[in-house]
Protein backbone atom coordinates (compact mmCIF):
# COMPACT_ATOMS: atom_id res chain seq x y z
CA UNK A 1 0.00 0.00 0.00
CA UNK A 2 1.48 3.45 -1.05
CA UNK A 3 1.96 6.02 1.97
CA UNK A 4 3.75 9.60 2.28
CA UNK A 5 6.30 10.07 4.91
CA UNK A 6 7.48 13.39 6.60
CA UNK A 7 10.89 14.97 5.69
CA UNK A 8 13.22 16.93 7.69
CA UNK A 9 12.28 19.75 6.08
CA UNK A 10 8.82 19.97 6.18
CA UNK A 11 7.71 18.11 3.03
CA UNK A 12 6.51 14.46 2.12
CA UNK A 13 7.41 12.14 0.19
CA UNK A 14 5.10 9.47 -1.82
CA UNK A 15 6.34 5.55 -0.85
CA UNK A 16 5.23 3.01 -2.74
CA UNK A 17 6.22 -0.70 -3.42
CA UNK A 18 7.14 -1.78 -7.26
CA UNK A 19 6.13 -5.07 -8.78
CA UNK A 20 9.14 -6.82 -7.14
CA UNK A 21 8.50 -5.34 -3.96
CA UNK A 22 10.86 -2.56 -4.13
CA UNK A 23 10.88 0.65 -2.22
CA UNK A 24 10.38 3.48 -4.77
CA UNK A 25 9.55 7.20 -4.00
CA UNK A 26 7.05 8.86 -6.23
CA UNK A 27 8.64 12.43 -5.63
CA UNK A 28 8.45 14.76 -2.59
CA UNK A 29 5.51 17.69 -2.58
CA UNK A 30 4.51 19.90 0.22
CA UNK A 31 1.38 18.02 1.23
CA UNK A 32 0.91 14.82 2.61
CA UNK A 33 -2.60 14.00 0.57
CA UNK A 34 -0.42 14.99 -2.66
CA UNK A 35 2.14 13.02 -1.98
CA UNK A 36 -0.05 9.59 -1.07
CA UNK A 37 -2.01 10.44 -4.35
CA UNK A 38 0.82 10.23 -6.58
CA UNK A 39 2.39 7.23 -4.58
CA UNK A 40 -1.09 5.52 -4.98
CA UNK A 41 -0.76 6.19 -8.78
CA UNK A 42 2.73 4.95 -9.12
CA UNK A 43 1.64 1.82 -6.97
CA UNK A 44 -1.35 1.21 -9.33
CA UNK A 45 0.85 1.86 -12.72
CA UNK A 46 3.20 -0.99 -11.71
CA UNK A 47 0.26 -3.12 -11.09
CA UNK A 48 -0.82 -2.76 -14.60
CA UNK A 49 2.58 -3.67 -15.69
CA UNK A 50 2.56 -6.41 -13.92
CA UNK A 51 -0.87 -7.40 -15.15
CA UNK A 52 0.27 -6.73 -18.58
CA UNK A 53 3.01 -9.61 -18.32
CA UNK A 54 4.50 -9.77 -15.28
CA UNK A 55 6.87 -12.54 -16.91
CA UNK A 56 8.21 -10.46 -19.25
CA UNK A 57 8.65 -7.65 -16.86
CA UNK A 58 11.01 -9.86 -14.66
CA UNK A 59 12.95 -11.13 -17.60
CA UNK A 60 17.09 -10.63 -17.54
CA UNK A 61 18.59 -7.59 -19.06
CA UNK A 62 20.31 -10.47 -21.07
CA UNK A 63 17.19 -12.57 -22.41
CA UNK A 64 15.84 -8.75 -23.84
CA UNK A 65 19.33 -8.08 -25.25
CA UNK A 66 19.18 -10.99 -27.37
CA UNK A 67 15.99 -10.78 -28.81
CA UNK A 68 16.35 -6.94 -29.42
CA UNK A 69 19.87 -7.06 -30.83
CA UNK A 70 19.04 -9.01 -34.23
CA UNK A 71 16.41 -6.85 -34.94
CA UNK A 72 19.04 -3.31 -34.58
CA UNK A 73 18.85 -1.67 -37.88
CA UNK A 74 22.37 -0.59 -37.95
CA UNK A 75 25.43 -0.44 -39.95
CA UNK A 76 27.31 -3.77 -39.63
CA UNK A 77 30.60 -1.95 -38.76
CA UNK A 78 28.52 -0.37 -36.07
CA UNK A 79 26.83 -2.99 -35.01
CA UNK A 80 30.57 -4.88 -34.24
CA UNK A 81 31.82 -1.74 -32.47
CA UNK A 82 28.75 -1.78 -30.23
CA UNK A 83 28.79 -5.54 -29.83
CA UNK A 84 32.37 -4.58 -28.01
CA UNK A 85 30.86 -1.73 -26.02
CA UNK A 86 28.18 -4.33 -25.09
CA UNK A 87 30.29 -7.60 -24.01
CA UNK A 88 32.97 -5.24 -22.12
CA UNK A 89 30.78 -2.87 -20.28
CA UNK A 90 27.19 -3.65 -20.80
CA UNK A 91 27.08 -7.51 -20.37
CA UNK A 92 29.19 -7.30 -17.22
CA UNK A 93 26.79 -4.93 -15.53
CA UNK A 94 23.10 -5.76 -16.30
CA UNK A 95 23.28 -9.30 -17.52
CA UNK A 96 21.15 -10.69 -15.19
CA UNK A 97 19.44 -7.80 -13.76
CA UNK A 98 15.57 -7.93 -13.96
CA UNK A 99 14.53 -5.15 -16.83
CA UNK A 100 11.98 -3.80 -14.75
CA UNK A 101 13.85 -3.45 -11.76
CA UNK A 102 16.40 -0.99 -13.50
CA UNK A 103 16.52 2.64 -11.91
CA UNK A 104 17.82 5.89 -13.21
CA UNK A 105 20.03 5.75 -9.82
CA UNK A 106 21.30 2.41 -11.14
CA UNK A 107 22.41 3.97 -14.70
CA UNK A 108 23.61 7.08 -12.81
CA UNK A 109 25.99 4.62 -10.65
CA UNK A 110 27.10 2.43 -13.36
CA UNK A 111 28.08 5.35 -15.52
CA UNK A 112 30.05 7.12 -12.29
CA UNK A 113 31.41 3.80 -11.70
CA UNK A 114 32.92 3.09 -15.62
CA UNK A 115 34.24 6.62 -15.32
CA UNK A 116 36.04 6.08 -11.84
CA UNK A 117 37.55 2.90 -13.63
CA UNK A 118 39.49 4.90 -15.88
CA UNK A 119 36.89 4.29 -18.79
CA UNK A 120 37.07 7.75 -21.36
CA UNK A 121 34.34 10.28 -21.82
CA UNK A 122 33.65 9.50 -24.74
CA UNK A 123 32.91 5.47 -23.99
CA UNK A 124 30.65 6.46 -20.65
CA UNK A 125 28.28 8.44 -23.37
CA UNK A 126 28.49 5.75 -25.87
CA UNK A 127 28.16 2.82 -23.18
CA UNK A 128 24.91 4.56 -21.81
CA UNK A 129 23.24 5.78 -25.57
CA UNK A 130 23.46 1.71 -26.34
CA UNK A 131 21.96 0.65 -22.95
CA UNK A 132 18.90 3.29 -23.25
CA UNK A 133 18.35 2.43 -27.13
CA UNK A 134 17.79 -1.31 -25.46
CA UNK A 135 15.49 -0.04 -23.17
CA UNK A 136 13.78 2.07 -25.59
CA UNK A 137 12.76 -1.14 -27.25
CA UNK A 138 11.46 -2.69 -24.13
CA UNK A 139 9.23 0.36 -23.93
CA UNK A 140 8.40 0.22 -27.41
CA UNK A 141 7.57 -4.01 -26.84
CA UNK A 142 5.77 -2.98 -23.77
CA UNK A 143 7.74 -5.13 -21.38
CA UNK A 144 8.56 -1.14 -19.32
CA UNK A 145 7.05 1.23 -19.06
CA UNK A 146 9.69 3.97 -19.38
CA UNK A 147 13.02 4.26 -19.98
CA UNK A 148 15.55 4.30 -16.86
CA UNK A 149 18.44 5.67 -18.57
CA UNK A 150 16.36 8.74 -20.61
CA UNK A 151 18.17 12.15 -20.75
CA UNK A 152 20.41 11.29 -17.70
CA UNK A 153 23.42 13.57 -17.85
CA UNK A 154 26.73 12.57 -18.63
CA UNK A 155 29.84 14.37 -18.19
CA UNK A 156 30.90 15.59 -21.64
CA UNK A 157 34.16 14.34 -23.29
CA UNK A 158 37.09 17.20 -23.34
CA UNK A 159 36.90 18.87 -26.64
CA UNK A 160 39.77 18.02 -29.17
CA UNK A 161 41.71 20.84 -31.09
CA UNK A 162 41.07 20.81 -34.86
CA UNK A 163 43.85 20.60 -36.59
CA UNK A 164 44.70 23.12 -39.83
CA UNK A 165 47.11 23.25 -42.14
CA UNK A 166 48.19 26.63 -42.80
CA UNK A 167 49.20 27.50 -46.65
CA UNK A 168 52.91 27.04 -46.37
CA UNK A 169 52.37 23.26 -43.62
CA UNK A 170 50.16 21.75 -47.04
CA UNK A 171 52.99 23.20 -49.92
CA UNK A 172 55.76 21.37 -47.59
CA UNK A 173 53.53 18.57 -47.28
CA UNK A 174 53.05 18.65 -50.36
CA UNK A 175 56.33 18.38 -51.41
CA UNK A 176 57.75 15.44 -48.94
CA UNK A 177 54.57 13.15 -51.00
CA UNK A 178 56.43 10.12 -52.10
CA UNK A 179 54.38 9.27 -55.03
CA UNK A 180 52.19 11.73 -57.94
CA UNK A 181 49.22 9.47 -56.73
CA UNK A 182 49.80 10.04 -52.70
CA UNK A 183 49.96 13.81 -54.02
CA UNK A 184 46.84 13.85 -55.56
CA UNK A 185 45.29 12.01 -52.40
CA UNK A 186 46.30 15.42 -50.37
CA UNK A 187 45.38 17.41 -52.82
CA UNK A 188 41.70 16.45 -53.12
CA UNK A 189 41.57 16.20 -49.44
CA UNK A 190 42.50 19.76 -48.55
CA UNK A 191 40.68 21.35 -51.90
CA UNK A 192 36.85 19.20 -51.34
CA UNK A 193 37.04 18.67 -47.88
CA UNK A 194 35.88 14.90 -48.09
CA UNK A 195 35.79 12.13 -45.24
CA UNK A 196 38.52 9.49 -45.70
CA UNK A 197 36.04 6.82 -46.55
CA UNK A 198 34.62 9.11 -49.31
CA UNK A 199 37.93 10.10 -50.81
CA UNK A 200 38.57 6.05 -50.65
CA UNK A 201 35.00 5.06 -52.26
CA UNK A 202 35.29 8.57 -55.12
CA UNK A 203 34.78 6.74 -57.91
CA UNK A 204 35.64 7.79 -62.18
CA UNK A 205 31.66 8.16 -62.85
CA UNK A 206 31.43 10.80 -60.34
CA UNK A 207 33.39 13.17 -61.54
CA UNK A 208 32.44 15.93 -63.63
CA UNK A 209 35.52 17.82 -65.09
CA UNK A 210 33.31 19.83 -67.62
CA UNK A 211 31.34 21.13 -64.60
CA UNK A 212 33.94 21.03 -62.44
CA UNK A 213 32.17 19.01 -59.67
CA UNK A 214 32.46 15.67 -57.92
CA UNK A 215 29.25 14.11 -56.56
CA UNK A 216 29.68 11.82 -53.21
CA UNK A 217 27.63 9.38 -53.46
CA UNK A 218 29.49 5.97 -52.53
CA UNK A 219 32.30 5.69 -49.43
CA UNK A 220 34.68 2.84 -48.43
CA UNK A 221 33.86 0.87 -45.04
CA UNK A 222 36.95 -0.36 -44.14
CA UNK A 223 36.08 -2.52 -41.67
CA UNK A 224 33.07 -4.03 -43.35
CA UNK A 225 35.35 -4.12 -46.63
CA UNK A 226 32.81 -2.59 -49.07
CA UNK A 227 31.49 0.34 -50.61
CA UNK A 228 28.77 1.99 -49.18
CA UNK A 229 25.72 3.08 -51.63
CA UNK A 230 25.89 6.78 -49.95
CA UNK A 231 28.00 9.31 -47.66
CA UNK A 232 27.96 9.65 -43.51
CA UNK A 233 25.31 11.66 -43.84
CA UNK A 234 23.07 9.94 -46.01
CA UNK A 235 22.06 12.42 -48.25
CA UNK A 236 24.61 12.45 -51.69
CA UNK A 237 25.83 15.80 -52.44
CA UNK A 238 28.09 17.49 -54.93
CA UNK A 239 31.48 19.50 -54.42
CA UNK A 240 32.86 22.23 -56.54
CA UNK A 241 36.51 21.54 -57.70
CA UNK A 242 39.42 24.52 -58.22
CA UNK A 243 40.52 24.74 -61.49
CA UNK A 244 44.36 23.10 -60.78
CA UNK A 245 42.51 20.45 -59.41
CA UNK A 246 40.35 20.02 -62.39
CA UNK A 247 43.64 20.10 -64.41
CA UNK A 248 45.44 17.38 -62.16
CA UNK A 249 42.15 15.00 -62.22
CA UNK A 250 42.03 15.47 -66.53
CA UNK A 251 45.53 14.54 -66.54
CA UNK A 252 45.25 11.72 -63.97
CA UNK A 253 42.24 10.19 -65.67
CA UNK A 254 44.04 10.50 -69.41
CA UNK A 255 46.44 7.98 -68.06
CA UNK A 256 44.21 6.02 -67.30
CA UNK A 257 43.17 2.63 -69.50
CA UNK A 258 41.15 1.13 -66.93
CA UNK A 259 38.57 3.86 -66.19
CA UNK A 260 35.42 0.87 -66.71
CA UNK A 261 37.24 -2.00 -64.66
CA UNK A 262 35.63 -1.07 -61.91
CA UNK A 263 37.47 -0.87 -58.25
CA UNK A 264 37.00 -4.74 -57.05
CA UNK A 265 35.83 -4.15 -53.89
CA UNK A 266 31.94 -5.34 -53.02
CA UNK A 267 29.59 -2.65 -53.41
CA UNK A 268 26.32 -2.28 -50.75
CA UNK A 269 23.74 -1.91 -53.89
CA UNK A 270 23.81 -2.01 -56.92
CA UNK A 271 27.23 -2.81 -59.24
CA UNK A 272 30.12 -0.63 -59.71
CA UNK A 273 30.50 1.29 -62.76
CA UNK A 274 34.35 2.35 -62.87
CA UNK A 275 37.46 2.41 -61.40
CA UNK A 276 38.46 4.27 -58.37
CA UNK A 277 40.11 7.51 -58.64
CA UNK A 278 42.68 7.44 -55.88
CA UNK A 279 43.75 4.14 -55.19
CA UNK A 280 47.42 2.22 -54.51
CA UNK A 281 50.55 1.84 -56.96
CA UNK A 282 48.30 -1.93 -57.61
CA UNK A 283 45.02 -0.52 -58.06
CA UNK A 284 43.43 -1.20 -54.65
CA UNK A 285 41.25 0.43 -52.90
CA UNK A 286 43.36 3.11 -50.02
CA UNK A 287 43.04 2.00 -46.43
CA UNK A 288 44.51 2.87 -43.15
CA UNK A 289 46.82 -0.25 -43.58
CA UNK A 290 48.18 0.44 -46.42
CA UNK A 291 48.50 4.42 -47.15
CA UNK A 292 48.32 5.99 -43.10
CA UNK A 293 51.98 4.77 -42.78
CA UNK A 294 53.03 6.72 -46.09
CA UNK A 295 51.10 9.73 -44.56
CA UNK A 296 53.11 9.71 -41.48
CA UNK A 297 56.08 9.18 -42.78
CA UNK A 298 55.81 12.28 -44.99
CA UNK A 299 54.60 14.52 -42.24
CA UNK A 300 57.70 13.47 -39.84
CA UNK A 301 59.67 14.68 -43.01
CA UNK A 302 57.51 17.71 -43.44
CA UNK A 303 58.14 18.90 -39.92
CA UNK A 304 55.08 20.18 -39.29
CA UNK A 305 54.26 18.71 -36.13
CA UNK A 306 50.75 16.04 -35.70
CA UNK A 307 48.52 16.04 -38.38
CA UNK A 308 46.38 13.59 -39.31
CA UNK A 309 45.11 12.52 -42.63
CA UNK A 310 41.28 13.79 -41.01
CA UNK A 311 42.70 17.25 -40.57
CA UNK A 312 42.74 17.30 -44.15
CA UNK A 313 38.97 17.96 -43.89
CA UNK A 314 39.65 20.56 -41.19
CA UNK A 315 42.14 22.82 -43.64
CA UNK A 316 38.90 22.72 -46.20
CA UNK A 317 37.05 24.46 -43.68
CA UNK A 318 39.86 26.71 -42.01
CA UNK A 319 40.35 27.76 -45.78
CA UNK A 320 36.86 28.27 -46.40
CA UNK A 321 35.73 30.22 -43.84
CA UNK A 322 39.01 32.71 -43.55
CA UNK A 323 37.73 33.39 -47.49
CA UNK A 324 34.16 34.48 -45.82
CA UNK A 325 32.41 31.28 -47.34
CA UNK A 326 29.03 31.41 -45.24
CA UNK A 327 29.37 29.04 -42.43
CA UNK A 328 26.05 27.35 -43.41
CA UNK A 329 27.50 26.67 -47.19
CA UNK A 330 30.42 25.21 -44.83
CA UNK A 331 28.52 22.70 -43.41
CA UNK A 332 26.53 22.08 -46.77
CA UNK A 333 29.65 21.26 -48.91
CA UNK A 334 30.99 19.05 -45.85
CA UNK A 335 27.98 17.21 -45.41
CA UNK A 336 26.78 17.64 -42.39
CA UNK A 337 23.64 17.28 -40.62
CA UNK A 338 23.32 19.57 -37.75
CA UNK A 339 23.83 22.87 -38.09
CA UNK A 340 26.26 21.84 -34.72
CA UNK A 341 28.68 20.17 -36.06
CA UNK A 342 29.97 22.93 -38.57
CA UNK A 343 30.04 25.37 -35.46
CA UNK A 344 33.12 24.11 -33.79
CA UNK A 345 34.66 26.11 -36.97
CA UNK A 346 32.90 28.92 -36.17
CA UNK A 347 35.39 30.99 -34.79
CA UNK A 348 37.81 31.01 -37.53
CA UNK A 349 35.47 33.07 -39.90
CA UNK A 350 36.31 36.16 -40.71
CA UNK A 351 35.32 38.92 -38.74
CA UNK A 352 32.58 41.02 -40.37
CA UNK A 353 33.89 44.27 -38.97
CA UNK A 354 33.94 46.42 -42.33
CA UNK A 355 30.22 45.07 -42.83
CA UNK A 356 29.11 46.17 -39.51
CA UNK A 357 30.74 49.54 -40.01
CA UNK A 358 29.32 50.08 -43.41
CA UNK A 359 25.68 48.53 -41.92
CA UNK A 360 25.76 51.18 -38.91
CA UNK A 361 27.19 54.25 -40.45
CA UNK A 362 24.76 57.45 -41.27
CA UNK A 363 22.71 55.94 -38.34
CA UNK A 364 21.74 59.52 -37.09
CA UNK A 365 24.66 58.85 -34.05
CA UNK A 366 23.99 62.77 -32.49
CA UNK A 367 27.96 64.73 -32.78
CA UNK A 368 28.83 65.88 -29.34
CA UNK A 369 26.83 69.51 -28.35
CA UNK A 370 29.07 72.43 -28.13
CA UNK A 371 28.75 74.48 -24.78
CA UNK A 372 25.75 76.54 -24.79
CA UNK A 373 27.69 80.67 -25.18
CA UNK A 374 25.83 81.56 -21.77
CA UNK A 375 27.80 78.78 -20.12
CA UNK A 376 30.91 79.84 -21.22
CA UNK A 377 30.22 83.35 -19.36
CA UNK A 378 28.83 82.22 -16.49
CA UNK A 379 25.69 83.48 -17.05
Amino acid sequence: MAWAEKLPSGKYRGVYRDAHGKRRSAGTFTHKPKAERAAAAREEQARKTMRRDPEAFKRSWKSWCDEWWPTRNVEASTLKIDAGRRDRHLMPMWRDEPIGAITRQDVKAWAARMASDGVGPTTVQRCVHLFSASMVAAVDAEIIDANPAARIKLPGSPKAQERFLTREEYATLLDHMPTDMDRLVLEVGVHTGLRPGEWAGLHWNRVDLDRGLIRVVETFDESGGRMKAYPKSKKVRDVPLTAELVERLRAERDSRGDLRDGCKVPHAVGECRSSLVLRTAGGSVLRNSNWSPKWRASVIHADIGHVRPYDMRHTYASWLLQAGVPLAEVGRLMGHVSPQTTAIYAHLAAPPNEAVRAALAGSGLAAPRKPHAAAKTGS
